[in-house]
Parts: C-alpha cells; structure tokens; sequence
C-alpha cells in the first residue's frame, strides 16, 4: 500500500485525554502540533548536517520538504500532506526515519511519537549517578524520609530519614537497595506496615504503571524474574497485571522505635529525567517530627 493511499485510512491510537489546562486534545490539536515540530526542526537541520551536497544559493539554511522525504525513504507528497496536519497515518518505522533524517535527538524523538499518538522507543536507561544538587535537596529534606528511584525502583540516594524506615541502606548489596525487594524480602519492612497485602499490591501496581511501555525491557524483566523465584507474594501480585496511578496520601506505620506514626507520602519527577523523588513528610511541628529529628541527628538514640 502507497504513502498516498494509507493517508486515506484516517488516524488511529488510543484516545486523546484532557490537556493540561483543562478541555479535551483533539486529534487534529495533535496533528497540527506535529507538523509545526516537523517544519520547526525542518528548518533548523542544513544539508551538511543531513550529509548532503548544496549546489548553489538556497533561500532557507534548513532542508527542503524533498529532501526530509527522500531521507527518510517516503514520498514528497505524503510528506507535504503531513507537515500540513492532513489526517494520515504515520508507523513507528517512518517515524524512526523521519527521526534520523531530521537528526533528533533522544527527547525529541519521544517527542515526535507522542505526537503522532505512538510509544516512544525504548528508552535508554538512565545514569544511575544524581547531579550533586539532589543530595542536597534529599538532606534538607531531613528529617523527612526522602529518597530518589530509578524505574526499576531502585534506590538512587537517599537521607538519613529514610534509613529510619528502611535501615542501612549503604550495607546492602547495590541490586538489593531496591523498594520491591525491601517490600517483599524485608522482614523487618514489612512488620512496619500496618496492611501489607494492600499496600505490597499498590507498590507492584505503581510499578508496573511507572514501567508502563519499558516493562518489556530487559533490565524489568530480569528484575521481575528475580522477584519472582524470591517471593511467592510478588509472583502472585506481579500475575494480576494491575495498573495504578499515583495519590498523594497519608500511610501509617509502626515505627520500631517511634510507634505508630503517619506520615503524608508524595513523588515527583525529576526534571529532563526517568528518576523520581520520593519523600514521606511529617506533620510540621509535631511531637513525631521532633522525635525523628532527634533520631536523624543522633543515630545512637
């Protein structure tokens, strides 16, 4: 089937959620977007950098619409069609040419196939080293137990706070400082929590939401079977294939040394980054948070 006659088959992809600021993105808001990025980084990519000879004076420094088409293998007209937010189907693969022909750069070219309502590709794992800045932030944090993860849920970084509730986290094994395998192998984590069956399911559920399209991903996939062979629990929660997305909430534990204690519990994302900022926050001016204060600026209490 042509270019030109896939066109006539309208678009497709999951339906379109509300936008940030509120109203409904339309599929044509999303084709429109598209082909603004397209013209934009279009404009921006020389012929040089494209590897291409330049014959004479051009009235633009960017490519011509001819040219991104016979980069990325496609015909011009189909190509024309699509920079004028017609409404035409675009597959992962003429997505991935298109990419390299406009020489994009990883973000963008994640940016491209959400645009054009597809998963991005597989994403390339992240450093697992966190600019100096968020240490900072996580100690400021203190005595607030705050943490930093990775998608796979590992433990990144981490203040003292947080060895209140996980323990010495600097003694484990690099592969074991991980929240799932505190969750699920942990004995001393899981007589923390006061409903672990629930709060074990929502854990797994985040995770596998967070994952969502890197669930197949070599380094979830080893993770999972890991989990598996170690714990019957995980393997039967990680079988039921829930989703979940995140609430803000309040979780209260049994604190070995505190009681029991609750605590507001919220993540943030990390800008330009896979990585997430976790932190269980204590109620300001409370006798709990004096109390953690002192254990975080006295390990020997």
């Amino acid at each position: 089937m042509s270019e030109q006659t896939k066109a006539q088959a309208g678009t497709v992809g999951r339906p379109l959620g509300p936008d940030p600021a509120g109203g409904q993105v339309t599929a044509q808001d999303r084709r429109q977007e598209l082909a603004e990025f397209l013209r934009g980084r279009r404009a921006r990519r020389t012929p040089a950098e494209a590897g291409l000879p330049t014959f004479g004076r051009r009235r633009t420094p960017g490519l011509r619409r001819e040219e991104v088409a016979t980069l990325a293998g496609v015909s011009v007209t189909w190509y024309t069609w699509l920079e004028q937010a017609r409404r035409i189907r675009v597959s992962r693969q003429i997505l991935g040419s298109l990419a390299g022909a406009l020489g994009l750069d990883d973000i963008e070219r994640a940016h491209l196939f959400r645009l054009a309502d597809e998963p991005p590709p597989d994403r390339v794992p992240s450093a697992t080293e966190l600019p100096s800045q968020y240490q900072v932030l996580l100690a400021h944090l203190d005595p607030n137990p705050a943490f930093v993860v990775n998608p796979r849920f590992d433990i990144l970084a981490w203040n003292r706070g947080c060895e209140l509730l996980y323990g010495d986290l600097g003694a484990l094994p690099k592969e074991r400082r991980n929240v799932l395998w505190l969750t699920f192998t942990a004995p001393e984590v899981r007589e923390m929590v006061r409903d672990w069956e629930a709060e074990a399911a929502l854990t797994v559920a985040l995770f596998r939401t967070q994952a969502s399209d890197a669930v197949l991903a070599p380094g979830i996939t080893g993770l999972v079977a890991e989990l598996a062979a170690a714990s019957p629990d995980f393997a039967r929660l990680w079988e039921r294939k829930d989703l979940a997305p995140f609430v803000p909430q309040a979780r209260t534990i049994d604190h070995p040394l505190l009681g029991e204690v609750t605590l507001d519990y919220v993540k943030l994302h990390l800008s330009n980054d896979d990585k997430t900022l976790v932190s269980y926050l204590l109620p300001p001016g409370s006798e709990v948070e004096s109390r953690f204060t002192k254990l975080v600026g006295d390990p020997g209490a």
